[in-house]
């Protein structure tokens, strides 16, 4: 390895992967949409996925999508803030983990939802996430919830 390739090499580690953000007003209270994002059952009715579980505290932990979806709370301040960290199964050991936060705002007998994932260390994994939220988690959660009426 050349000098030149080592700092190509070290300048690519320093290179900063903007944070996933998104941004949809769904036609829920917030409580609902609150529910939706933290209660096992709500979770796992729109998900369609009976295997969900939460701890809702800071330090709890989650498990989504049979399990393969994991990590702990690190701030919640109910009904307008949900923060935890993320880890899909497949990451390598030493791959960092990643921090979703969502922040809710009622809009009327609507709801702002906020979503921020940042932390990844490479743009293809934020990039496959970017599409995953809406079609694994924004879509369908917001289908059920406009659903429940």
């Amino acid at each position: 390895m050349t000098s030149t390739s080592r700092r190509t090499s070290a300048s690519k580690k320093k290179v900063k992967v903007p944070p996933i953000e998104k941004v949809i007003v769904i036609k829920a209270p917030v409580e609902k949409v609150w529910a939706a994002l933290t209660d096992p059952k709500a979770i796992g009715a729109w998900m369609d996925d009976d295997g969900v579980k939460v701890s809702l505290k800071v330090g709890g932990k989650y498990a989504l999508f049979g399990g393969v979806t994991k990590g702990k709370f690190t701030a919640l301040e109910k009904p307008s803030v949900l923060e935890y960290t993320w880890r899909q199964g497949e990451w390598e050991k030493s791959e960092p983990d990643t921090l979703v936060r969502w922040e809710l705002k009622p809009e009327g007998k609507k709801t702002r939802l906020h979503l921020v994932h940042s932390g990844f260390d490479d743009r293809k994994g934020r990039d496959d996430h970017d599409e995953g939220w809406d079609v694994y988690f924004l879509d369908p959660m917001k289908e059920w919830l406009e659903s429940q009426r």
